[in-house]
């Protein structure tokens, strides 16, 4: 069952196939992911995975901001929660991003395991490859 969940700069789904979807749009440079906004996110996250356990691919090829550290530290306490998220697909196009998410990961420690990549094929065959590990173990 596919379901879709869409805010003012960010869609989350889920398809059939086990991947949990996440597309952020944000082509302001000057604007920044505050605390709010970033609860909300968690919160549709939480609701899609819905306890399930699945891979995370997070598309930010429409992004130049940034977010507040406030937004930083939630995200990385909360996705430290979220044991349903196995791990994080990052798909990036700008070395600007790339590094923010580098940053973030290493900042603020956060445990799941993540990958980065620059072609959203790449990433979904990446996460239904090991989502199929996943389930074997």
């Amino acid at each position: 069952m596919e379901e879709m969940i869409i805010h003012k700069h960010a869609t989350f789904w889920t398809k059939g196939n086990g991947i949990l979807f996440g597309k952020v749009r944000n082509l302001n440079s000057r604007h920044q992911l505050d605390f709010r906004t970033a609860q909300l996110y968690l919160e549709t996250i939480a609701e899609l995975s819905s306890g399930t356990p699945m891979p995370f691919l997070i598309d930010l090829r429409d992004v130049k901001g940034t977010f507040s550290s406030e937004a930083g530290q939630l995200l990385a306490k909360s996705f430290n929660k979220l044991s349903n998220i196995v791990y994080e697909v990052y798909v990036v196009n700008s070395l600007p991003i790339n590094l923010l998410v580098q940053s973030y990961k290493r900042i603020y420690h956060t445990k799941t395991p993540y990958v980065i990549f620059d072609d959203i094929s790449k990433a979904q065959e990446y996460c239904l490859k090991h989502k199929i590990k996943e389930h074997k173990k």
